[in-house]
């Protein structure tokens, strides 16, 4: 039977985090009726005490519950992977909501590829400090665009794929006083550059918030960029050569 291991990350989200506690178990729930085994982690990273009092009151008796000292989301993540033991492994932040297909059918969708991916929802719902949708972009997509990801960043960090896929390509450490952060950016990059797919599942979204004091918010705050990841190497040689298909010798 395959497996799925579910980890949700949590800081100083508060009350909030007893939402996500009920989206985490609709999703694993939604999964174990449709043949999966699914197990979970909750990874409290320096939480503060109504973060934690509301997870250990709500969290199942099946889901380990670990207290870390990262101070760092990227770290928080490695963590959990290394504590997962399911095929696959699917993050949640403690303030987000999946729908309640999301574990079911991404792990579906991986199943069917001929290759392995990271999976993504087909969209985000984003409320709090800023309300918009987000469409997550298919990288096997004819029109799908590698250059954009020199200045943008296609997906969100609640991804879904191989447990080994993390394992190989561990989430790089957020340095913000040092300029460099947008760990999910620079890990979609990394595996991109691999030649692992990102794919959006058809019929998921996330509920996402935004919120000022949050990791993006900081990252934005300082103005830092992405470790290198040969992204811009790739681009510098995508752009040859589309200036050479455009040049015409009269």
């Amino acid at each position: 039977m395959t497996k799925i291991t579910a980890v949700m990350n949590a800081h100083r989200e508060g009350l909030l985090s007893g939402v996500s506690i009920a989206s985490f178990n609709d999703a694993c729930e939604h999964a174990r009726t449709n043949g999966f085994e699914v197990d979970g982690i909750f990874i409290l990273d320096r939480s503060d005490d109504i973060t934690n009092q509301t997870i250990r009151h709500g969290a199942p008796k099946s889901v380990q519950v670990f207290e870390t000292d990262f101070g760092d989301l990227s770290s928080a993540r490695n963590f959990g992977v290394h504590h997962a033991t399911g095929d696959f492994v699917g993050f949640l932040d403690a303030d987000d909501l999946w729908s309640m297909n999301w574990l079911t059918e991404a792990a579906q969708f991986c199943l069917a590829q001929t290759k392995k991916i990271v999976a993504h929802s087909e969209v985000n719902v984003i409320f709090g400090d800023a309300e918009n949708l987000w469409m997550h972009a298919d990288s096997e997509d004819e029109d799908f665009d590698p250059l954009f990801l020199t200045i943008g960043n296609y997906w969100d960090s609640m991804s879904f794929t191989w447990r080994e896929v993390y394992e190989k390509y561990p989430i790089q450490k957020n340095e913000l006083k040092l300029g460099y952060g947008y760990e999910d950016w620079h890990w979609n990059c990394v595996t991109l550059l691999e030649g692992i797919p990102h794919r959006p599942v058809p019929d998921t979204l996330h509920f996402k918030r935004r919120r000022g004091g949050s990791l993006l918010a900081s990252s934005a705050d300082s103005d830092v960029v992405i470790a290198h990841t040969g992204i811009y190497e790739m681009a510098r040689e995508l752009w040859a050569l589309r200036q050479g298909s455009n040049t015409h010798v009269a």
